[in-house]
């Protein structure tokens, strides 16, 4: 929300520069000179439109892979979970119980309310489960070695395979350069709009800029993976803790205790 305004004031005064360089002009009432502004408008507002759908692209593209990667890990989890409740003791019972604070651990990782000091706590627990459960199933495939372990280390391993595909997401952002180039040519246009226009017009001011404005930091806000008003749904990884906790906390239940 803030980009949209800081944008929008900036284009607004971009606008407001080349309108004035307008009236410096010594020829602005040749007709040819004017056609040649236009075209110059023109061409510079395409490429503004090539640049601003080209980047919405990248945007929703990296946006749609951390939504892929939720899904994927919140079924990962389930399966390390569902294959924990196969092993012999100790895994049987310490393994879903580590599973579940390992999916509330993601929660608070990836979850847009939570502060920068309550998520650094949560991927320092979310990596120390990690070597936990790793630990206890290493122990495990040493001294019985059956497919039942080993589909369980499988299970595992995809787990945290994913933690590592989730970060790399998670910083996987669209190029500074772009962003430059970006904010350039917008600045660039909106000066030259304001350069071709022969009077003041509420209409052919604000639209352009807002169109601009409003694209950008729709942009920003997809490509933003913690702040901003679109946000990757943790639905997938909320039900699981849900469900969990339903499960670990039912009587007789001994993984919950």
């Amino acid at each position: 929300m803030a980009l949209f305004f800081v944008a929008g004031g900036v284009l607004l005064l971009a606008h407001e520069i080349g309108f004035r360089l307008r009236a410096l002009a010594k020829n602005r009432d040749d007709k040819d000179w004017e056609k040649q502004v236009h075209e110059t408008r023109n061409q510079i507002a395409i490429l503004l439109s090539l640049l601003i759908g080209f980047s919405m692209s990248m945007a929703l593209s990296r946006f749609d892979l951390r939504k892929e990667l939720v899904i994927d890990e919140a079924n990962a989890i389930g399966t390390a979970y569902l294959r924990a409740g196969m092993q012999a003791e100790p895994v049987r019972s310490k393994a879903p119980v580590l599973l579940r604070d390992y999916v509330d651990s993601r929660i608070a990782i990836y979850g847009n309310a939570a502060e920068e000091d309550a998520r650094n706590s949560a991927v320092q627990r979310s990596k120390q489960i990690q070597d936990e459960l790793w630990s206890e199933a290493t122990a495990e495939a040493q001294q019985t070695p059956t497919p039942i372990v080993a589909i369980y280390v499988s299970a595992l391993n995809d787990m945290i395979d994913l933690d590592g595909k989730r970060i790399a997401a998670r910083l996987n952002r669209i190029p500074l350069d772009i962003w430059v180039l970006l904010a350039l040519l917008s600045i660039m246009t909106s000066v030259v709009v304001g350069y071709g226009q022969r009077h003041r017009g509420a209409l052919a001011t604000f639209v352009p800029v807002l169109m601009v404005a409003i694209a950008v930091s729709l942009i920003a806000d997809l490509d933003s993976p913690v702040s901003g008003l679109i946000q990757v749904s943790q639905q997938s990884m909320q039900t699981l803790s849900a469900d969990l906790h339903m499960q670990l906390s039912a009587p007789g239940n001994a993984a919950a205790h």
